[in-house]
């Protein structure tokens, strides 16, 4: 018996299985065509050469049967040569009867030299096979290594080498991953019984069935799942062969598992990050306004038989504009939390741009104060958008113009075509923004920081813009200056009704 040790698993393999003694159809007919070839050469060149050179002709067949065809081959081509010239060549013919004792020591002779000429050629051919085969297999392994480099999941490392086995490696795989104590398929399977052959591969660390292996694969701190094999040829793959591809699997697969909990650690730090900012948001937007109402409703209550109408329907429209204040900061922070999962839904239709800019401003009326607002729009200038998201999109960005800009300054809103886009423009002669904050604006909970005082705003009007904008396919962005050399700019830009029709 032969034991190879793979890793912790040791085989015990038959000797003639080590030995590589499998013959197949096509070469043990091309054995016997050689011998029968030796045998007629034989036969034709004894009566002039003598039987002497029959026996070299002989000798000459079974090396080249066992450099064709292999040591099989040979150990054949040998024992058949042998019978066949004792009864075709060696007197007396035609039986296998000796002419007399000292040809018995011939005939060994002529059989021994035949033998170790056959197994020589023959372990040659098979050496010169197994390089070839051994070849292959690492031309493939590296493909598949290379192949692998590109996984980013566990379900790409098993799609790759499912889709990259049967033609570089000449084996069909089935991979199943261990995640919480239970082995699960990775994609589906292709081998009939592999996940039972799996669970017994996990335990036992390999595991045979007829032409299938399973390997266990280990990671860094322990099984990590199972890869099972079957040759595409109908023959058991090799298992140190087997091991080398199982590491390799191992390894991409550990690999794509960390990038995964990498990726799992990252995103619950953003959402860490989102709950403080919209927390921090919450606390100070909120009160702000909380406290305007309960300051005004107050008053109401204790001095209202003190206070004029006058006064107290100032009191009672600053209560209902901080509650509307609410309202939109309430609206934001919904709407915030569905672009940040993914379930924005837009029905588009086409709208009047020029009539969207003037709703917006009427609704804006009572919080512009004394600003002037302005606008320039093409009446017949359509756009294709869904009707809330335009209006909040204009809300927001005509809002913020208000929030940095000073009373008694011009805001200006512009509406015009450029090539297959309309193009809205919110123009203010406010504050302004640093050149290095202009793409982080529409970036949610991202205040400019600035040396002068100036107005909290809850950071999420601008990112609400542009996640609602690019939901229209259209695109924003912020330029400087504003109006005359100051403030600033913001752009919309959305497809036009007869470009997207």
């Amino acid at each position: 018996m032969n034991a190879t040790t793979i890793g912790a698993t040791k085989s015990i393999r038959p000797f003639w299985t080590a030995l590589n003694l499998h013959l197949g159809g096509s070469e043990f007919l091309a054995t016997l065509l050689i011998v029968a070839a030796s045998l007629g050469a034989g036969i034709a060149a004894k009566p002039d050469l003598g039987e002497v050179a029959s026996a070299l002709i002989f000798v000459l067949g079974i090396t080249i049967a066992g450099a064709v065809c292999g040591l099989a081959a040979a150990l054949l081509a040998s024992i058949a040569a042998f019978l066949l010239f004792n009864f075709y060549l060696a007197e007396p013919v035609l039986t296998f009867r000796l002419a007399s004792g000292s040809d018995v020591a011939t005939l060994l002779v002529f059989n021994l030299c035949a033998v170790v000429t056959g197994v020589l050629a023959g372990r040659l051919n098979d050496r010169a096979r197994a390089a070839r085969v051994s070849n292959g297999h690492l031309t493939g392994l590296l493909a598949t290594s290379e192949a692998l480099q590109s996984a980013v999941r566990v379900e790409d490392v098993a799609s790759i080498v499912t889709r990259v086995a049967p033609d570089q490696l000449g084996v069909m795989l089935d991979i199943f991953e261990l995640a919480d104590g239970t082995l699960c398929a990775v994609g589906p399977t292709e081998i009939d019984n592999s996940a039972a052959i799996a669970r017994s591969a996990l335990v036992q660390g390999e595991c045979k069935d007829g032409t299938i292996l399973a390997r266990r694969l280990n990671g860094s701190y322990g099984p990590i799942g199972v890869m099972v094999a079957t040759g595409l040829d109908s023959h058991r793959p090799a298992p140190e062969f087997i091991a080398a591809l199982g590491n390799i699997i191992a390894l991409a697969i550990e690999r794509a598992a960390l990038s995964r909990g990498l990726a799992e650690r990252r995103a619950a730090e953003r959402t860490e990050e989102l709950k403080t900012a919209l927390l921090s948001s919450v606390s100070h937007d909120f009160r702000t306004p909380l406290t305007a109402i309960s300051a005004s409703a107050s008053s109401l209550i204790e001095f209202r038989d003190r206070l004029d109408d006058a006064t107290r329907s100032t009191l009672l429209r600053g209560i209902v504009a901080e509650c509307e204040r609410l309202n939109r900061y309430t609206a934001n922070l919904l709407e915030m939390s569905r672009l940040e999962a993914g379930h924005v839904s837009t029905q588009l239709q086409t709208l009047s741009v020029a009539d969207m800019i003037g709703a917006a401003i009427v609704h804006l009326k009572s919080r512009a104060g004394s600003r002037v607002i302005t606008k320039s729009a093409d009446p017949n200038l359509t756009v294709v958008a869904d009707t809330a998201l335009f209006e909040l999109v204009l809300i927001n960005v005509m809002e913020n113009a208000i929030l940095y800009s000073d009373d008694g300054s011009r805001i200006h809103v512009s509406a015009a075509q450029e090539n297959d886009a309309c193009v809205v423009s919110v123009t203010d002669e406010g504050k302004g923004i640093p050149v290095t904050d202009l793409k982080r604006v529409f970036e949610r909970f991202v205040r400019v920081a600035r040396v002068e005082p100036s107005p909290r705003g809850s950071g999420l009007g601008l990112a609400i813009a542009n996640g609602f904008v690019e939901a229209m396919g259209g695109r924003i962005s912020a330029h400087i200056p504003g109006i005359e050399g100051h403030g600033t700019q913001i752009v919309i830009r959305l497809p036009l009704a007869e470009q997207h029709t």
